[in-house]
Order: C-alpha cells, then sequence, then structure tokens
C-alpha cells in the first residue's frame, strides 16, 4: 500500500471558517467604528465651523448637515447589499416582504396623514407618515422573527 502525504494539516477547513470568521468581524466591527466616529464627527465639525467664523454659535448651513450624511448613507447601503448577498432564501423572503408593509403603509398612510393634517396640526406631515411606516415595518420584522 503506498502512502499518501496530504500537504495541509488536519482540519483546514475549519481553520478556513475560522479566518473567515474572524475576517467578517474585524469588518464589521470596523465599520461600527467608522460609522460612530462619522456620527459623533457631526456635532464636532458643527464646532469648528463656529470656531472658524469667530463669532457667535450659528446653525450649521443645511448643505453642510447633508453632505455629512451622505458617507452615512452610503455606508448604510453597502451594509445592506452585503447582507443581502450573505442571506438565504428565508432571510431574503422576510426582507422582501418587510420592504412591501413599509411601502405598502407608506403609501396609505402619505394620504391618511395628509387629510390629518388639515385638523391636527403637524409641522410636516410626510416625515410623520415616514416615521408610522417605519415602526410598522419594524413591528412587521419582529414579529415575524420571533414568530419563525
Amino acid at each position: 500500500m503506498t502512502s499518501m502525504t496530504v500537504s495541509k494539516g488536519a482540519g483546514w477547513g475549519e481553520a478556513r471558517f475560522a479566518e473567515r470568521t474572524a475576517r467578517k468581524n474585524r469588518r464589521r466591527v470596523a465599520l461600527a467604528g467608522v460609522t460612530a466616529a462619522v456620527m459623533m464627527g457631526l456635532p464636532f465639525i458643527d464646532g469648528v465651523i463656529d470656531g472658524v467664523r469667530g463669532g457667535q454659535r450659528h446653525p450649521t448651513p443645511d448643505w453642510i448637515v447633508d453632505a455629512s450624511l451622505i458617507p452615512v448613507l452610503s455606508l448604510a447601503i453597502i451594509v445592506s447589499w452585503r447582507n443581502w448577498r450573505d442571506a438565504d432564501e428565508v432571510q431574503r423572503l422576510l426582507a422582501v416582504q418587510t420592504w412591501a408593509v413599509i411601502g405598502f403603509s407608506g403609501f396609505l398612510l402619505q394620504a391618511a396623514v395628509t387629510i390629518a393634517a388639515k385638523y391636527v396640526p403637524l409641522s410636516n406631515p410626510g416625515y410623520v407618515a415616514w416615521l408610522i411606516s417605519a415602526a410598522t415595518g419594524l413591528g412587521f420584522y419582529v414579529i415575524q422573527r420571533v414568530r419563525a
């Protein structure tokens, strides 16, 4: 009988899986750190702008606040895309159903809140409808996850 030699040690599959898991965890920690730094950096940027102006505190112009949210939104899109690619068909179905609930409730709530704004003082009815539809979607997602 001829002897067979294996170039890789025993347990190479487990080691490869462990390395991939560790790499994912390092990436997640880095993304969380960058997100936290950006979110905590927004008030810092506001203070630097006031310091450069040298006068009294003025609110930051809206375009600067909007521009500073672009990296946060980009990061959210990238994380969502990676999660979508890593998800199986059950998780994808739940995600599609959750987005459908958010869209349908937003569609209905936009009209209902706009009508209600005539009788109840609301500063921004569209934002109220968006928040309620997002809360409805979150509730749907949590209920489906608990039931599963």
